[in-house]
């Protein structure tokens, strides 16, 4: 009995060592974090619940192999097996922790689904991974082989606990299981609780920062693979009805409750048959923007065209990433809680998108985007928004100038452009996508104004660049016959900062038309999603769309706002009092808001700084926007 006893005892010792090393995996995760991105000390709190997300990622990971191990009590092959199929999961998990560690310093919180967009861009993101973090492979590679080596030694341990068939206990067996299933249930679910954890959770009595800080890039990950639908939907007529009293313009007529965004243009004036002209900024930051309050000189040519246009101040991307503002641009619709548009089960949903309104009034449509075919999935949502021409890195000569990672230089794209606006019937919409600045801020020779000790130089010297090819391309577009008949809009993607807070949002937007639109700096909110209909009123274009903002054609006075994505949360950007806050919305109640002062969003006051109805309603229309992204109301079927 005593030698059962032992050979027990081994094998569960051998199963326990692998659970300590997942562990050890992501407490040294939130240790690197803490160090990283922490200003101060993270309290006793914040590390209670990393532990609970720790336990809650350890066991779905770990749940097959152990299961496997448990199960073949008798068989020392298929335990063998089991704890390499451990050992695999516990170095790709690794891998993931490291990413997410350098993947929040960009983004400014952890991956979800790019998981998988990484798999789908494998060559352009390992370039540009090469180009600017070089020593993550060589982490990668030693980490790979410490890993062989280690449980190698493990596997090896096996040999050394032998089972007699007379020695096989068959009610320790089911014992063992019942409670390794219990256990690991509870673990998953992060307790006893009536719920299953979430990652908002990590944020109910946590800062900002502490509550990233409390969860992990595995958990992370997974959690939005197998949750693509973690936002509030509410369809009841109230809330309807309550979304469209917010966004509905004076000439706008909804169709029904039905689809809470689909309405009418009833212009007062007939159609204005201008060509458009949408140049989609990659990563610029209002922040960096000289006519905005940078110091630094490197957007000049668009200060200057800035003080004779339409000039936003306080515009807002719906997202950080470039994924998540595509949708939002294009179609007005944006990334709700974490779940992309893009990638998710709902990027078939019926929608009308630019390219599909501007066609039916009689326009040519293209988009280019000089990146490859396929790149985050952005020609097929083009497509998708109704554009008719699609262009990438494939219209464009094999061997045009580019950086090596991501496609052709913007001076080539705006140099084809060109040609393409000449050739096009007119009036025609063109949305033009730079590509820089981005990392690794690869750029043609001759573009290194900036050095260090100026922070971020080489973002600084990518965004001087892109600004002089918008000279380049003005330069030349004021000598053809169509400029004088054409609406430019320059809007941002996202910003590109390193911390939370309002300027992770905030970017440029500029209407340029002159003769047109008439000079003035609007300090109104405004947001991505509002250019869509914006330009349909603009153009006096009687349609039909779905923008899920508001035209910003209103009074000075009207009151506006910008839909923010946090991941865990919904954030809505508004005035009050004169003062810019972000309230944050729950799934399922109003968690707080954050001061403008408190510029990187680690102090959320608890407590309702409108009137009920006022927050209610924003409420609902978050609630109406999940309604018409889960089910499919966005628009009809035409």
């Amino acid at each position: 009995m005593q030698s059962r006893d032992r050979a027990f005892a081994g094998n569960i010792l051998n199963l326990l060592v692998v659970y300590l090393v997942f562990f050890f995996l992501l407490l040294f995760s939130h240790t690197a974090f803490h160090f990283a991105y922490l200003a101060t000390p993270a309290p006793a709190m914040a590390w209670l619940v990393a532990l609970r997300y720790m336990l809650a990622t350890l066991a779905p990971a770990l749940a097959l192999p152990a299961l496997l191990y448990i199960a073949t009590y008798r068989s020392r092959i298929w335990r063998k097996v089991a704890l390499w199929f451990a050992g695999a999961i516990s170095y790709y998990a690794a891998t993931v922790l490291i990413s997410d560690l350098f993947y929040y310093g960009h983004a400014g919180k952890h991956s979800t689904v790019e998981l998988m967009l990484f798999y789908q861009n494998f060559t352009d993101i390992a370039l540009m991974g090469l180009r600017e973090y070089g020593y993550i492979p060589a982490i990668y590679i030693a980490l790979g082989v410490g890993f062989f080596f280690v449980w190698r030694h493990l596997v090896r341990r096996e040999d050394a606990h032998r089972h007699a068939p007379a020695a096989y206990s068959w009610w320790r067996h089911v014992v063992t299981i019942v409670l390794f299933v219990f256990v690991n249930i509870i673990a998953f679910r992060g307790g006893l609780q009536g719920r299953p954890l979430r990652p908002a959770d990590a944020f109910q009595h946590l800062t900002q920062a502490q509550g990233d800080f409390a969860l992990n890039g595995v958990y992370t990950s997974f959690y939005a693979l197998f949750h693509r639908t973690n936002f509030p939907v509410r369809g009841d007529r109230e809330s309807i009805v309550s979304a469209q009293q917010l966004i509905g313009g004076a000439h706008e007529k909804f169709a029904s409750a039905e689809y809470p965004f689909l309405r009418t243009t009833q212009p007062i004036a007939p159609p204005l048959k201008k060509n458009v002209v949408f140049i989609i900024l990659e990563s610029w930051s209002a922040a960096r923007v000289g006519i905005l309050g940078d110091k630094t000189g490197a957007t000049s040519f668009f200060d200057s065209i800035a003080s004779t246009g339409w000039l936003f101040t306080n515009a807002f991307a719906t997202g950080r990433r470039s994924i998540a503002s595509l949708p939002s641009t294009l179609s007005s619709i944006p990334t709700l809680y974490g779940s992309l548009y893009i990638t998710s089960p709902y990027e078939q949903n019926f929608q009308r998108g630019m390219g599909t309104i501007f066609c039916e009034q009689g326009y040519s449509t293209a988009f280019t985007y000089a990146a490859k075919a396929g790149s985050m999935g952005f020609n097929a949502f083009a497509r998708l928004a109704g554009f008719e021409k699609i262009l990438t890195r494939e219209s464009f000569a094999a061997d045009a100038p580019n950086d090596g990672t991501w496609g052709v230089y913007d001076h080539v794209m705006f140099a084809r452009a060109l040609a393409d606006l000449d050739a096009a019937k007119k009036p025609t919409l063109s949305v033009l996508y730079t590509l820089h600045p981005h990392p690794p801020f690869t750029l043609p020779p001759g573009n290194n104004y900036y050095n260090p000790p100026l922070a971020r130089s080489e973002y600084y010297n990518a965004l001087r660049y892109s600004d002089g090819t918008l000279r380049d391309f003005f330069a030349e577009a004021r000598k053809k016959p169509w400029f004088k008949d054409t609406v430019f809009v320059l809007m941002a993607d996202h910003a590109y900062e390193d911390t939370q807070g309002l300027a992770a949002f905030r970017i440029p937007l500029l209407i340029y038309a002159p003769g047109f639109v008439a000079p003035r700096v609007d300090a109104r909110v405004a947001s991505e999603l509002d250019v869509l209909p914006t330009l349909v009123e603009l153009l006096h274009l009687n349609t039909e769309h779905a923008a899920m903002g508001k035209s910003l054609l209103g009074s000075d006075r009207d009151e506006h706002f910008a839909f923010i994505d946090v991941e865990h949360a919904a954030g809505i950007i508004r005035r009050i009092d004169n003062e810019l806050v972000a309230l944050f919305f729950g799934a399922e109640k109003f968690n707080g808001y954050y001061r403008a002062t408190d510029t990187e969003w680690k102090s959320l006051v608890r407590q309702e700084p409108l009137a009920h109805e006022a927050i209610q309603m924003l409420q609902n229309y978050i609630g109406a926007m999940g309604y018409a992204v889960a089910k499919n109301k966005i628009a009809t079927v035409r």
